[in-house]
């Protein structure tokens, strides 16, 4: 069975972060010139809200390109194991016009929503608190691996079903890719250790009765195209 095994364009997130880093930062310098030439000192506390602006994007920026890159790298491994069958879409942009979700897989096995921690370290978590085990002790994570995973999902599922397929089940997973989870049985959704571990887990899934090379490629249509609008 021989379907698109093509993927999207490599992510390009930290860059639209890159380019507002450098609009507030030339709005800043510019704020700075005007103050020096025209006006007072006081006048360059006005770019300090420009300047400010420039270093979240920054920072942004940096985070955007370190998780892109894990996505890309997961995203290979996986395209690699699960075979033409399958498509991987990296960093997919949900149309609520939020974060986006750093993988996809949709297959014969149904779609799931993928989130990857890329670190080689030790995890663990109860329900959705998750932590990092470091020498030091225990580092709690701010941000829920499990919960950003469940949340993508109902995104994805919401998108797809405005392409046309309202009862497609969308799963979510935990994806540890180069560490290992330690204690991870009570997460909201299931925790997978390696990426070949993954790619077994989603092909030896049963089929679902619907699961063909024109139903995958349909799916995958209607997250990467852009919706029909009635005239």
């Amino acid at each position: 069975m021989a379907i698109l095994a093509s993927r999207t364009s490599r992510p390009v997130r930290w860059r639209r972060n890159l380019r507002a880093a450098c609009f507030w930062l030339a709005l800043a310098l510019g704020t700075s010139a005007v103050a020096k030439e025209l006006a007072g000192p006081l006048f360059y506390l006005l770019a300090i809200p420009p300047f400010a602006l420039a270093i979240r994007e920054a920072v942004r920026a940096l985070g955007a390109r370190s998780s892109g890159i894990v996505a890309e790298r997961v995203t290979d491994k996986l395209s690699a194991a699960l075979g033409p069958e399958y498509v991987v879409l990296t960093e997919y942009p949900p149309r609520d016009g939020g974060a986006v979700v750093p993988i996809i897989v949709v297959g014969p096995s149904g779609i799931s929503a993928i989130e990857p921690l890329g670190e080689d370290a030790k995890y663990g978590c109860y329900n959705d608190g998750w932590h990092r085990v470091d020498p030091q002790g225990l580092h709690h994570l701010a941000d829920s691996p499990s919960r950003r995973a469940r949340e993508d999902a109902t995104r994805v599922r919401t998108d797809i079903s405005g392409g046309g397929h309202i009862r497609t089940k969308v799963d979510a997973y935990v994806l540890i890719e180069r560490g290992i989870g330690d204690d991870c049985a009570s997460s909201t959704v299931p925790v997978v250790c390696g990426v070949e571990a993954l790619a077994d887990r989603l092909r030896s899934r049963a089929p679902r009765s619907e699961a063909s090379a024109r139903h995958v490629q349909a799916v995958a249509d209607a997250l990467t195209r852009p919706l029909a609008v009635a005239s």
